[in-house]
């Protein structure tokens, strides 16, 4: 292994490079003509050949950024949720379609009935066999000798005694059977409410179906943010290991001078100390990462267990330059947000509810069609036991005292939700504005501390070697090496962080600005 401090030590010893051979701001450092260049190409390749840089490097199979985000994609349960209500929204697209539709109904039916009957009167009738002769208006009923010989009777034109009846009465059937058809058009729907109302459902399916992609956009998103936080775990693994090794080192050394009365107990133990609060925070920085990982695991919905690195960390994201200022790059975001166009959508289809509401303060006006088939056929008298069809067919128009406050307190309801959808967005395009601020601020100082925090680890290695050094020869204290190798930590971790920092702050940049949208043709994996 290349030792790092040879390495950085010839680097830092360098001439400057030419101006002309700065090729983007990333790969090279601006600084004053009385401050020395470094070329961070070079210390790149140093810091890959350390042990932290080793550590870092990926592995053939190891879990990659995409990886993890198109896992956790796959097994989200949030973004399922949006998709089931994309499928309720569809529902309700159809429910309104078939409301409009003509109402055909069929009904078939049976009753048996108690026992009635019509009397028309009381006593008895009397009926005549024969009547008045042709061309005679009328004739008399005559009394004379009833045929036979038997007594007087009263006879009808024609001799023939008159005949007794009993009493006329109707006999109603004790059984019913029916069969009906009918048919209702809502005349006065189709020309108030229907385009309004399915506009209003396609709209509120619209706006589920952004907030679906929304949801998609995020969960890759907060994948990728999970991916490099647990990518912090294992650098810092790294580094402390790396410098437990060192300190041991140190220990020895402390020891020998100690034998040789070049130091004191003291000393020793105060590197000792240094040694056990390694070690308390290599256990510190070992739950971290199991944490991580947990985090991981859980997000793609697969047994825990160790990943290996499949990222190049120390190499930048794809660069998105040039990028317009920030004013610029906030009106883009709150143009291509998602879940601005979803409350949008929302917003429009409220307004196609409220027109559909507003048309229940007309009367409605319905046609309809009736035709039975029954048994007895009430339409037919006198009722009898067999089976006859009628039909009918006619206009309705209807209205409804109290429907017209109904319909003002829903209509007063709608306008209120469609207020509310209105500051919502606002108050989400605002939260977008500071959301791109944020990260594109945090991307500038991200690629200004990859520049700062690399000469700094070169400077702590190189003053590093130096108390090592000096402390052998007994020309350095127990204290200086202690605060050397603090602080070369300290700068091995921002050096690895601000790496990250930058591929976390192109994320949420991407997120912010709404490039990672799967329609917009922008997507693109930082």
């Amino acid at each position: 292994m290349i030792a790092i401090t040879t390495l950085l030590a010839a680097v830092l010893a360098a001439p400057p490079p030419p101006a002309s051979a700065v090729p983007d701001p990333r790969a090279a450092v601006s600084a004053s003509d009385a401050e020395v260049v470094v070329d961070l190409a070079e210390l790149d390749k140093i810091l890959r050949e350390s042990p932290l840089g080793k550590g870092l490097a990926p592995v053939p199979g190891g879990l990659t950024v995409s990886a993890v985000a198109e896992r956790t994609e796959s097994a989200s349960p949030s973004l399922q949720i949006k998709q089931e209500a994309i499928e309720r929204a569809a529902a309700k697209v159809d429910q309104a379609i078939i409301s409009f539709l003509p109402q055909i109904g069929v009904k078939a039916g049976y009753s048996r009935m108690s026992k009635a009957a019509i009397n028309f009167g009381g006593g008895a009738g009397v009926g005549a066999l024969n009547g008045p002769a042709d061309g005679q208006a009328a004739a008399p009923i005559v009394i004379g000798d009833c045929p036979g010989g038997a007594g007087q009777c009263a006879l009808d034109p024609t001799g023939a005694p008159l005949v007794i009846t009993p009493p006329f009465k109707l006999q109603i059937p004790l059984n019913s059977y029916s069969l009906s058809a009918n048919l209702s058009v809502p005349i006065s729907d189709y020309i108030l409410s229907l385009a309004p109302a399915r506009k209003g459902t396609l709209a509120a399916r619209d706006a589920a179906t952004y907030a679906r992609d929304a949801e998609r956009v995020k969960v890759q998103t907060d994948a990728r943010l999970a991916y490099y936080n647990w990518l912090r775990g294992v650098a810092s693994l790294l580094v402390i290991e790396d410098s437990l090794q060192r300190t041991q080192s140190r220990l020895v050394d402390a020891q020998h001078l100690f034998d040789a009365g070049s130091a004191t107990r003291a000393d020793v133990l105060r590197v000792d100390a240094l040694v056990s609060s390694q070690q308390a925070a290599i256990a510190d920085a070992q739950a971290f990462r199991r944490v991580a990982e947990r985090n991981l695991a859980v997000m793609m919905n697969e047994p825990l267990r160790s990943y290996d690195i499949g990222e190049d960390i120390l190499t930048p994201p794809p660069s998105l330059d040039p990028l317009p200022d920030l004013d610029d790059l906030i009106a883009e975001a709150q143009n291509n947000r998602l879940e601005i166009r979803s409350l949008e959508r929302a917003v429009d289809g409220m307004h196609q509810n409220i027109r559909a509401t507003r048309a229940q303060y007309y009367p409605r006006l319905d046609a309809f069609a009736d035709a039975l088939y029954a048994n007895p056929n009430q339409r037919f008298f006198p009722l009898s036991p067999v089976w006859r069809g009628s039909w009918s067919v006619g206009v309705q128009l209807s209205y409804t005292i109290n429907q017209s406050l109904r319909t003002k307190a829903q209509v007063r309801e709608l306008k209120t939700n469609k207020r509310e959808l209105a500051l919502q967005a606002e108050q989400m395009r605002r939260g977008i504005a500071m959301e791109v601020a944020q990260a594109y601020h945090d991307r500038e100082r991200a690629l200004a501390a990859i520049q700062l925090t690399t000469r700094s680890l070169a400077t702590y290695i190189e003053a590093y070697r130096v108390a090592s050094e000096n402390y052998k020869q007994g020309a350095a204290t127990t204290n200086e090496i202690i605060a050397a190798e603090g602080e070369q930590v300290q700068a091995a971790l921002r050096a690895v962080n601000s790496r990250i920092d930058l591929h976390v702050a192109t994320t949420r940049l991407l997120y912010a600005t709404g490039r990672l949208n799967p329609k917009s043709g922008g997507a693109r994996s930082p």
